[in-house]
């Protein structure tokens, strides 16, 4: 077997470590090109350079532009700071978080509470204390539903019955800002609802006594309660009864022959007559 001479493992050996620093610059250079192009993968995006509390008016010392990968680019965003300024904030912003269309008011809007209700909704402000406020735990952005308590006469049974559910708390007192978890002793609270959401909470302030109820932020679901009354608080027979609203159509000798079935309630107003009808289907069988 023929060995090869010095000389010629020098020049394989020299060949081979060209080779091998060829490739890695090559490498090296692939690498810096794809950090380059990902680098060019960017586009500016508006973001806050620091806290901006809810109903605050952007000026131009709040934000700034930072380049932003395009995939991670939210909708709605700004890539022009003059877009956003002016821009009335509806909900707390971090600072570093992006600036979206979405967390902001109406163009146009003075800031503020009114700024904060979205079109076609309506502001209304109930009074409570510190029982129907839950104790002061019912804070701005949470949660509420509002029961209503009416006697319609003397001669009638005082009612509860849920009248809203899942309303937003739009603000407690004069403060549209949640600042703190903690209980806060407050005389009225403002609510986001309907104009026909709004004529019910009027009506039912004006003819009874409103309580809030506390709800959790995230749960939605709605119930359909059937309210209830002095006596079926006292006998716990809430499953037996329902309650039939008003009616001013004009009693019939049916409707007297029906009062042996049911608990009817007459309600006078100035020259109108109507009823308050109360049905239970264990009326019967008490009598016997």
């Amino acid at each position: 077997m023929t060995l090869l001479k010095p000389k010629f493992i020098i020049i394989m050996a020299g060949i081979s470590g060209a080779l091998a620093t060829y490739g890695i610059s090559n490498y090296l250079q692939n690498q810096a090109l794809i950090k380059e192009k990902e680098i060019v993968l960017t586009k500016p995006v508006v973001i806050a350079t620091q806290d901006i509390s809810i109903g605050v008016k952007i000026n131009h010392t709040m934000i700034q532009k930072k380049e932003w990968p395009i995939d991670l680019i939210p909708g709605g965003s700004f890539s022009d700071s003059v877009k956003a300024i002016g821009r009335v904030v509806k909900t707390d912003l971090v600072a570093g978080e992006p600036i979206l269309t979405s967390k902001l008011a109406p163009d146009g809007s003075i800031g503020g509470v009114s700024s904060l209700i979205p079109p076609g909704m309506r502001a209304i402000t109930v009074a409570v204390n510190i029982v129907s406020g839950v104790a002061g735990f019912i804070l701005p952005n949470t949660r509420v539903d509002v029961l209503t308590t009416i006697n319609p006469s003397r001669s009638s049974q005082a009612t509860t019955k849920i009248i809203l559910q899942n309303v937003l708390v739009l603000a407690v007192d004069q403060t549209y800002r949640k600042n703190s978890d903690d209980p806060v002793t407050v005389k009225s609270i403002t609510l986001l609802v309907t104009p026909e959401e709004a004529e019910t909470l009027t009506l039912a302030s004006t003819e009874g006594r409103l309580h809030l109820v506390l709800r959790n932020e995230s749960d939605n679901q709605e119930e359909n309660t059937r309210g209830v009354g002095v006596r079926q608080l006292l006998t716990g027979r809430r499953n037996n009864w329902r309650y039939t609203p008003q009616r001013t159509t004009p009693i019939t000798a049916a409707d007297e022959q029906e009062k042996t079935t049911a608990r009817v309630v007459e309600i006078i107003r100035s020259n109108e007559r109507s009823e308050v009808k109360f049905e239970e289907e264990a009326i019967e069988s008490e009598n016997k």
